[in-house]
């Protein structure tokens, strides 16, 4: 069901959608409720490749270096992110031909109710007005999400704007630099690495979902990536090694 509709919190122009959809076959996440961030008028990879999507990716490292608009092939240039967009184009595409009911906004709470919840399965949390995210959690049984919005747009401090995200998305921190700053103000992060030798042990654990971890959860069970209040302040972050599609394209000398 669409569950937003309207204006990108991240930009204030661009026309989003926020379709839940049930039924995942996510072999790391599980059966979760998964959440789809798009651009309302561009398919994913047609926004991805023109670099139209700053309305729901932000300014993301990983989204890619746009193409000429004279290319009508691919997606980005070099890009790093793990999503593969093929998701969200079906889901676009089943959008465009009036596939989704919208849900009602008084709503919201029994949609989610006893289910686990991916905030942000493509797209950034912030992009969708944060009390459409409270309304659906209310009654949910757990749920993972992860924002690039928490930290200012030079990285040297965290971003008010949307400091409450926080509440239920973890800082998706591009460095051990980000994350210390996250970490100092008491806020919990999700890292990718280019090794396991470059977690710190003191503040990180490995995600319990990766390879390298042995796959001995998924995240429907293990739901750590909550946020940084309430039981989930007191864990450690979490670090994982790159993974996905982009993973090619992964270095930190882009950040």
């Amino acid at each position: 069901m669409i569950i937003y509709s309207g204006k990108s919190q991240l930009d204030n122009q661009t026309n989003i959608v926020c379709i839940a959809t049930d039924n995942s076959n996510n072999q790391k996440t599980g059966a979760m409720v998964q959440t789809w961030i798009l651009h309302a008028d561009l398919d994913p990879i047609s926004a991805n490749r023109w670099g139209n999507d700053r309305g729901i990716c932000g300014d993301c490292i990983h989204k890619g270096m746009e193409k000429s608009l004279f290319q009508f092939r691919g997606t980005a240039a070099e890009r790093s992110c793990y999503v593969l967009l093929l998701g969200p184009q079906s889901i676009y595409r089943t959008y465009i031909a009036g596939g989704y009911k919208t849900a009602r906004p008084t709503k919201l709470d029994k949609l989610g109710r006893g289910r686990i919840i991916r905030v942000g399965s493509y797209g950034d949390p912030a992009a969708v007005p944060a009390d459409i995210w409270r309304d659906l959690l209310r009654e949910c049984a757990g749920w993972t999400g992860y924002s690039h919005q928490l930290l200012s747009a030079d990285k040297s401090g965290l971003n008010p704007n949307f400091l409450e995200y926080s509440d239920f998305c973890m800082l998706s921190a591009d460095t051990i630099e980000q994350a210390r700053l996250a970490w100092s103000q008491g806020l919990r992060t999700y890292r990718t690495v280019e090794s396991i030798a470059e977690i710190d042990k003191q503040n990180e654990i490995l995600c319990p979902a990766s390879e390298q971890a042995g796959k001995i959860t998924k995240c429907e069970k293990c739901k750590l990536c909550s946020g940084s209040k309430g039981k989930a302040q007191k864990a450690r972050s979490v670090a994982i090694p790159v993974h996905g599609v982009g993973k090619k394209h992964f270095s930190m000398k882009n950040n």
